[in-house]
Parts: C-alpha cells; structure tokens; sequence
C-alpha cells in the first residue's frame, strides 16, 4: 500500500509546486489604476456647532447607548439588531458574497482532482479490459491578471455588502428611536387629551350651571359641548398613534414588545448629548457606509475591466496526471504499473464575433456608473448632513419660541378663567383662551417631537451608531 500511495503523495507535490506560480504577479496589469472622484462639496457644514463645543467628540465613535439616554429604547435597539429581518438580511448577503470569494480565491490555486474507471474494448482479435486510477492537476498561468481582478473584483464587492449592512444597521438605530418617540408623544398626547377634556368638563359644568341661570345662552353651551368632544376626539386620535406606533416598533424588532422592558424617561430626556458636531465634510462623507459602499463598487468595477481586457490575450495553463493502468484489477496498485504525464494547454482568441470587444465597452459603460453613483452619493450625503443640520439649528429655535408661547397662552388662559368665574368674561372669551392654550400645549408637543427626530435624523447622517457593544457594557 505505500507504494501505492507514492502516486498520490507525488501527485499532491506536483500540485504544490504549481501553487507556488500563484505567488507571481502578472506580466502586465490590465486593470485601470484607481482614482478616487473629485466631488465638488464645500469642506465645512453650515449650521455647524463651534469646535470648541465639540469637546473632541465625533459621531462615528460615538456609540448608540452613549447618545441615547433611555434604557427602554437600549433594550428595543438591542432587539431590533438582534431580530430585525432586514438587517439579518444584509448579514446574510455579507455571508453570501463571503463565500463567493471564497470560491474565486481558489482560482489562484491549482486543482486536484482524483479519478477512476473501467473499459471494455474490443476487436477481430478479441476484447480486452483496463482499469485505471490517477491524480490530475492543472494550474492557469495568471499572465494578464484575470484570475487576480476576478478575486479583486470579488473582494471589493463583499466590502461593498459590509459597508451597505452597515447602513442598514444605521438607518435600523435611528428608525427605532423615531418609532420610539412617536409612541411617547402619543402618550403624551393622550395625557394632554386627558387633561383638558377634564379642563373642559370642569368649564362645562360651570357653564351649565349660568345657563339655567339664565346668565348664558344655549348657543354658549353647545359651544362647550363641542370642544369637550373635540377633546375626547384629540384623545381617540392620540390611542390610535400610540397604537401604530408600538405596531411599527414591533415589526422594527421581529416581535411583540416585552413586558419586562426597563423603564423609560419622558421626551425631555432621551439624549445624553444635544449637540453632535459635523466637522469637515470629508471626514464625514468617510464614516458614512453609503459611501464607503459606493466606493468599494467603483474598485470593484475597475477590477472588471481588467478581467475584460485579459480576454483579449492567451490563456495558458499547466497540467499534470499520475496514475495506475492495469488489465486486472488485482495487479492496479503494483508498482509497475505506474502512468504519469505533464504538458501546458494554450487558448488564443482568434475571432469570436466581436464578443469580447463588446464585454469590455460593456464593463467600461458599468465602470463609469459606478462613478455617477458615487458622485449621486457624495452629493447626497452631503444634502443629508446640511438638511439635519440646518433642520437641528431651526426646530431648537422654535422649541424656545414654542416654549414660550405656550406659557403666554397657559397664563392668559388662567387670568380669564378668574375673570368668567367673575362674570367679566364671556363664554367667547373662555373659549378661545382654551382652545389657544391647548393648541400651544399641542404645538410644543409636535415641536418636541420633530426635534428628537431630528436629532436621530443627524446621528444617522454623520454616519454614528456603529459602535459593536458587549454584554457587560
């Protein structure tokens, strides 16, 4: 049996001695050499917070937990990046396009391949019968680089589908937290409901009471009843987004939403820090994934074409069988019975319809979307950081201005109550006030609401929440 096994181990020789041609780079590289797009985009972002107020902190290393400040929603972004199916998705193509280069990888290195058969032939002499057994071996000559872009290409794209489960992984943190804060502004919004249709009832039973007084009309009355259900419908409205609400939380973590959930903080606590700074937009465009994305696609592309140019040139590759031949099978593995044979195998392309010339315009043409698309990215990017930015510097505005009418109106709506319960002001007069204090109470809400928002809107932009926590963290 150990001579049997000599074939074998020189087979496996011969294979490893070919391996060794894959460490030599091609004679000529067909691929175009790389060049980053020049996109024209300002270096600095409007609306920017001062460096002196950023304190050295930066979206990208800034993790989800340290941005959100409520543990409820740790506990639902943790379950959505454990069970949300889009993002298992993503790792699941990532896993795909892993093991796709892993298969091209092996194209660097030679085959090995066993086989064995038996034949019957015959003649007017007679018939005769052959067993055989044997090793092959074969191996391409990289001359051109095709078999190296086919592995570049092949890798660029697995970083490409990193880079975009990323982005998803991204865009799922922030698509929580605003379905989060939605679902507290409801219960806000029902707690403010509630409130004034007590507020209401309150008013209205002291109108009734002047009404059979005589002191105010009918008209005055039903003008009570119709803002009370007015509020009990501001309060059916807010049930019913609360509701969507947890329904898109649910869909966002695969699954009904636990009981045993921490406790969460109200709108006015749900970030550790208000202010993200921007910093340069280069910095920026490169800790956003959607870019890192559109970048690794254009490598990738580049790549290609040095596969298409390569089908112009001859391929040659080496070959190498050993093995056994014997007219009885009991004599097959004896010595004397050994076959071998080596040579090389050359492929020139001499006229194929002009296939190959319309494969490489067709992979140039690819090439240079790839480069429109991260033009469009860049760009976009770009619009995405202004837009948070802008919308962040805005909405802080109109908080304080939202803020401070509310407080006018609360108080004026206090100094007509006293003045109806002295008979100095109207009913009308009452009306209004509370139909303004509880419109400015609504509006502070919506106000808050699209700041949080917007505050997410801007950790997503700047390309943050990419930070891998551990279990004791």
């Amino acid at each position: 049996m150990n001579t049997a096994l000599k074939p074998i181990a020189t087979a496996i020789l011969f294979s490893l001695a070919l391996s060794a041609c894959s460490m030599v780079k091609p004679v000529v590289e067909l691929a175009p050499q790389y060049e980053q797009p020049q996109v024209d985009v300002p270096e600095t972002f409007k609306f920017d917070v001062p460096a002196s107020q950023a304190n050295g902190i930066q979206a990208a290393s800034l993790g989800w937990r340290d941005y959100f400040a409520d543990p409820r929603l740790h506990a639902l972004i943790e379950l959505a990046l454990k069970n949300n199916t889009d993002l298992r998705t993503a790792v699941l193509n990532v896993d795909q396009v892993r093991a796709q280069y892993a298969i091209s990888r092996t194209k660097e290195l030679p085959s090995l391949s066993g086989s064995g058969g038996v034949v019957r032939s015959g003649s007017a002499m007679g018939a005769s019968t052959s067993y055989n057994v044997g090793l092959n071996t074969s191996y391409e000559l990289d001359l051109w680089g095709r078999v190296k872009n086919t592995n570049d290409a092949a890798l660029q794209s697995y970083f490409a589908t990193e880079a975009a489960k990323d982005a998803t992984h991204l865009a799922l943190i922030a698509s929580v937290a605003k379905a989060y804060f939605a679902q507290l502004y409801a219960e806000e919004s029902m707690s403010l409901a509630k409130r004034t249709l007590s507020s209401y009832e309150e008013t209205y039973r002291l109108a009734k009471v002047r009404h059979n007084a005589g002191v105010i009309s009918a008209v005055d009355l039903r003008a009570q009843e119709a803002q009370i259900e007015s509020a009990k419908s501001s309060y059916t409205a807010a049930v019913r987004a609360k509701e969507e609400a947890r329904n898109a939380l649910a869909l966002l973590i695969s699954q009904e939403i636990p009981q045993n959930l921490p406790k969460g903080k109200p709108l006015s606590q749900q970030f550790k820090i208000q202010n993200l700074p921007a910093g340069l937009s280069s910095t920026v465009l490169l800790n956003r994934p959607d870019i890192r994305a559109a970048e690794y696609n254009l490598r990738a592309a580049n790549a290609n074409i040095g596969v298409a140019r390569a089908a112009f040139f001859p391929t040659i590759s080496l070959t190498g069988a050993l093995g056994l031949v014997s007219p009885q099978l009991g004599n097959l593995f004896q010595s004397n019975r050994k076959t071998w044979s080596a040579g090389a195998n050359l492929s020139v392309p001499i006229f194929d319809w002009g296939s190959n010339q319309a494969n490489l315009e067709a992979v140039k043409i690819a090439q240079q979307k790839t480069v429109v698309a991260y033009e469009s990215a860049v760009e976009s990017a770009f619009k995405d950081v202004s837009d948070a930015l802008v919308a962040r510097a805005a909405l802080a505005a109109q908080y304080e201005a939202a803020a401070a009418q509310r407080k006018a109106y609360n108080e004026r709506l206090r100094l007509i109550n006293l003045r109806y319960k002295y008979g100095v002001a109207s009913s009308l007069d009452l009306l209004d006030a509370e139909r303004s204090s509880y419109s400015a109470d609504s509006s502070l809400l919506s106000t808050q609401l699209n700041l949080l928002n917007n505050l997410a809107d801007v950790y997503k932009a700047l390309g943050g929440g990419l930070k891998r926590y551990t279990n004791d963290e």
